[in-house]
């Protein structure tokens, strides 16, 4: 019997609209920054040093105080020859996070799916994002945190999907066990790391889901990339189309 459900975010219960758009004003935010922090390279120059950023080995967290975006954004910067002050490093994170999230609305239904299940069950968010603050923010603005028995952000607990012990935190929280979970993402390293955690697994495809290259990373070349990556990988695995599936599906 499913006691709980565990949630992903980003292409979850958020949805992924124009990304094209969404990362040409990441770009922007963060060319108009490094531009005031004394940047000579052009936009398109800039563009090309950024291609696959999310992608790159995640920096030593080598300032305490800085999250592994803000790492990210630093870095950059230095390889760039500029050396920001700590304000301006978080201001770049904040225009350049924002400019993005523009694009990445919350499902309409997703509250009334919410609050459907939380009669019955407990509810958990696991997301990986190296800016948590961000995630803590958008969570309260969105008025979702009355929803979660746990939230889980990789970047906080330094583990990150697709491995499994990412879920440990939210079953220890939940004082459920893995058999009684399952999981709702929209990727391939979601369902891994459900899978490896013995929590069944639960796929959200919707209409972008086969566009990848263009989501979930910034890409130079931003030609959707069709790719059927869930084809013949897990037979087992439940799909949905829309969130209030979920309602039939787990009842």
């Amino acid at each position: 019997m499913i006691k709980g459900v565990f949630f992903d975010l980003f292409g979850t219960l958020l949805i992924y609209t124009d990304m094209r758009k969404a990362w040409d004003n990441w770009l922007l935010a963060l060319y108009e920054n490094f531009k005031k922090s004394g940047l000579k390279l052009s936009q398109d120059s800039l563009a090309l040093k950024c291609n696959g950023f999310f992608r790159r080995p995640e920096p030593l967290l080598n300032e305490a105080n800085y999250t592994v975006y803000e790492h990210r954004i630093r870095n950059l910067a230095l390889d760039l020859g500029l050396s920001l002050q700590s304000d301006e490093i978080r201001k770049a994170v904040k225009d350049t996070i924002h400019s993005w999230q523009k694009y990445v609305p919350l499902d309409p239904i997703a509250i009334s799916v919410l609050k459907n299940l939380k009669k019955s069950k407990k509810l958990a968010l696991i997301s990986n994002f190296d800016h948590p603050p961000h995630v803590y923010t958008l969570i309260s603005d969105l008025k979702l945190e009355a929803f979660f028995d746990s939230i889980i952000i990789s970047s906080e607990v330094n583990v990150k999907k697709p491995n499994p012990l990412i879920f440990s935190f939210a079953l220890r929280q939940t004082k459920l066990k893995s058999n009684e979970v399952c999981y709702v993402g929209d990727t391939l390293e979601d369902i891994e790391a459900a899978v490896n955690a013995k929590i069944h697994p639960i796929l959200i495809q919707r209409s972008m889901s086969s566009v990848n290259n263009i989501i979930d990373d910034y890409y130079r070349d931003k030609s959707p990339k069709i790719q059927n990556k869930f084809e013949n990988v897990f037979k087992s695995v439940d799909t949905i189309t829309d969130l209030k599936e979920l309602i039939s599906l787990i009842g």
